[in-house]
């Protein structure tokens, strides 16, 4: 994130105003870069886990090399479904993440170096959040059981 430069707010800023970028000539394309190298590290550590290989691996794992072979397990979501709480919670943080200019990635590095707006605004902002959403979840819970 740091050679990147995605820990900067201006970056996706530059990213998420396209209106203004492209007509300017501005636009900054290399989140879509991240992005994409994030996704091919992910899909060939994939190859790496029991199940999931495309191609026939003999050597694949049937859980993270930290935990017990006989209790640990991979953390792979396994829900097929798209519906209204997946879409709504990713536009929300969509949302948080295009108005405050960061995700939790850059801002647990900014908070490392001690940027004050993100101790101060982002981080609190972030807990509050999460908070609330907890609480509508487990409210839209208890109202559906």
């Amino acid at each position: 994130l740091m050679i990147s430069g995605m820990v900067k707010s201006t970056k996706v800023s530059g990213f998420l105003n396209l209106r203004q970028g492209l007509q300017t000539g501005s636009w900054d394309g290399t989140l879509v870069f991240v992005m994409g190298g994030g996704m091919l590290v992910s899909m060939a550590s994939y190859q790496f886990v029991r199940g999931y290989a495309l191609f026939d691996n003999r050597r694949a794992l049937s859980c993270p090399l930290t935990q017990k072979k006989t209790t640990g397990k991979f953390g792979i979501p396994t829900n097929k479904i798209i519906d209204a709480n997946l879409v709504l919670g990713s536009a929300i943080f969509g949302l948080g993440w295009g108005i405050g200019g960061l995700c939790p990635g850059p801002a647990i590095a900014n908070a490392v170096y001690g940027y004050p707006n993100v101790l101060y605004r982002w981080w609190p902002s972030f807990f509050v959040g999460s908070f609330i959403a907890q609480k509508l979840k487990d409210f839209l819970a208890s109202r559906g059981s």
